[in-house]
């Protein structure tokens, strides 16, 4: 082979190799993707099925105005078989008012409320180590159990909030995260869910800015580029051997 084709040879094998690189990174992540079902890494087949329906509301019942002073929305609703009506005032806490003896309930349903909710709704045995409170803003409160006072807000939860978050006794590290407005369970979390999550960010470079993703998506699309362009070369130049036919032996 000419020393032009070595070169070429030489430059083809390190890009195969470079290139092989994020290859094997979007591969290998994706293929955690495929290890179980995605029901399963959602925690649905930790429910035991479709939420009860809803009970009907006693007109009869409504807030005093006194107790609406300031309110921009309100929502009547039933909680656990209890009618209650959530007071939004703009950029402040919500209020959570018990309709049946016209009391405050504070900035969430009891505790009690949304314990029994994610009971009936959990498929297995369902032990709480610890409880905490995720408010609107400030930091994540513990309400109930064992461990730290104030923990840093879950980035594994996105929905809404106020929530309760019920840490679970046992293997997985089982979280159960309920609405603390109207005891409604938003998500279940495991380990399945959090290898999953994992492998999606490193799979979208999530761990990257955003001018770092680009670039170094720019520089692998250039590189299979150059790797196919070096390979091209190869090619015609074996072609052109081919056409050349055999060398002629020099005479004896």
């Amino acid at each position: 082979m000419r020393a032009p084709a070595r070169s070429t040879w030489t430059w083809h094998r390190r890009l195969g190799l470079a290139v092989l690189l994020p290859l094997l990174w979007w591969s290998l992540t994706a293929l955690v993707f495929a290890l179980r079902p995605m029901d399963e890494i959602r925690g649905r087949t930790l429910s035991r099925g479709p939420a009860p329906a809803p009970a009907p509301l006693d007109p009869a019942r409504l807030p005093a105005a006194a107790a609406l002073a300031g309110a921009t929305a309100v929502t009547i609703r039933v909680v656990e078989g209890r009618q209650v009506a959530v007071v939004e005032r703009g950029a402040a806490a919500p209020e959570v008012l018990e309709l049946a003896g016209g009391r405050s309930l504070g900035p969430a349903i009891p505790l009690e409320w949304a314990l029994a909710a994610a009971r009936r709704d959990f498929a297995g045995p369902f032990e709480v180590e610890a409880a905490y409170l995720l408010p609107r803003e400030g930091p994540t409160r513990r309400v109930a159990g064992a461990g730290p006072e104030v923990v840093e807000p879950p980035e594994e939860y996105a929905g809404p909030r106020p929530a309760y978050a019920l840490h679970l006794a046992g293997p997985g590290g089982v979280r159960v995260y309920v609405d603390a407005l109207d005891g409604a369970v938003r998500a279940r979390r495991t380990a399945a869910w959090r290898l999953y999550d994992l492998a999606f960010r490193l799979h979208a470079l999530d761990f990257l800015p955003d001018g770092a993703k680009r670039a170094a998506i720019a520089a692998v699309v250039a590189g299979w580029l150059a790797l196919g362009a070096t390979g091209l070369r190869l090619a015609l130049a074996w072609l052109r051997r081919r056409a050349a036919g055999p060398r002629a032996s020099p005479p004896a």
